[in-house]
């Protein structure tokens, strides 16, 4: 590959994990330019590529018509070369272990969204495991905001997939969405309803009932009886191994925000529920209309969209951080972080992106 023009990002900057590498590939492909990576995750105990980020990586090479170079489990050294544009159509990706479909999809939609026509796309992996956004806040948090920059998604879950297995399936529609509108989720306004979803999976069905109890518990006794539209008890989504979980979601005028939690073994139900419910409390008392987790999954689309988008939110974590660095250094858009008492606020003037 020829080092002319070519980009260079260094993947141990700031938080360097793999959300540095998913996005640095993502933009590459988007904006058609040569990138090379190194010190992949260079931080983390077992640095390099690991198989889910193999996967994300063959994804997008496999979409846009990208070579890459490097791509083994542990290499610590990518080069991208970008193909054309993003072409529609179905796909079939198997992560191949309980690797994060969330995050793999964190990776991708920029991507499909800036296809030739309507791409339909079934993943197979984990839709609830730990260090990663579960499907159900993927589905109700995330993708409503980023409905707000045009961004044209929809998924369905059609089988749990936990740790170690994995093995939960997911199918994604994404239709042409670019050039996409600046979004202003500055103030959170009216709280309109909170709901949610309260699994387990070849688990006691009280188990589900339990978490999602003491999460409505905690929700009255702070206030917000009167928002609350219902907590579902989800125990009959198909599942390949044991699990359960719960996400809550606030949905505002302008904005939603959420809070979950997993289960694991040992761990009273009642704990797992009253953790996800502190969780969205916390960004409710803050006022912002974008929690702390989700500001950083929004960051490469107000880069990519047309006009200035600004986004509050009650941190800036070091995801949201590293995000901005590198969309500042592959797209040029221009970047501002203000400060108030109690929130952050993300000014992006963006690049206006078309394929």
């Amino acid at each position: 590959m020829s080092a002319k023009g070519l980009v260079e990002v260094d993947g141990s900057y700031g938080e360097g994990g793999g959300q540095l590498l998913r996005y640095s590939v993502a933009l590459a492909a988007l904006l058609g330019k040569s990138v090379r990576i190194y010190n992949i995750r260079a931080k983390r105990d077992n640095p390099g590529l690991r198989p889910q980020h193999l996967t994300a990586v063959k994804t997008i090479a496999e979409i846009s018509g990208a070579q890459v170079k490097g791509l083994s489990v542990g290499s610590t050294e990518l080069y991208v070369e970008p193909g054309g544009r993003p072409r529609g159509g179905s796909f079939e990706v198997d992560i191949g272990t309980a690797g994060s479909v969330s995050l793999l999809l964190q990776a991708t939609l920029p991507v499909l969204a800036a296809a030739s026509s309507e791409v339909r796309m079934t993943v197979k992996g984990g839709t609830d495991v730990k260090w990663a956004p579960p499907i159900a806040y993927f589905q109700h948090v995330l993708l409503p905001l980023l409905r707000e920059f045009g961004l044209k998604a929809e998924l369905k879950l059609l089988r749990r997939g936990y740790y170690p297995q994995g093995g939960g399936v997911v199918e994604v529609r994404v239709e042409p969405s670019y050039p996409l509108k600046p979004a202003r989720l500055v103030e959170a306004e009216e709280l309109k309803e909170i709901r949610g979803v309260s699994y387990a999976s070849n688990l006691p069905r009280h188990v589900a009932e339990r978490q999602a109890q003491a999460a409505v518990d905690l929700l009255r006794r702070e206030g917000y009886g009167d928002y609350l539209s219902g907590v579902e008890i989800d125990v009959e989504t198909p599942a390949v191994g044991v699990g359960s979980g719960i996400v809550l979601w606030a949905k505002f005028e302008r904005g939603v925000v959420g809070g979950d939690a997993l289960g694991e073994k040992g761990k009273r139900a009642e704990v797992v529920g009253r953790e996800a419910a502190e969780k969205l409390l916390r960004s409710l008392r803050s006022g912002a209309p974008v929690d702390l987790h989700a500001l950083d999954n929004l960051v490469i689309y107000m880069a990519l969209a047309e006009g200035s988008s600004r986004v509050a939110s009650s941190e800036l974590t070091s995801h949201a951080e590293t995000a901005i660095w590198l969309c500042r250094l592959l797209s040029g858009a221009e970047f501002r972080v203000e400060r108030s008492k109690k929130l952050i606020e993300v000014v992006v003037n963006g690049i206006g992106f078309k394929p």
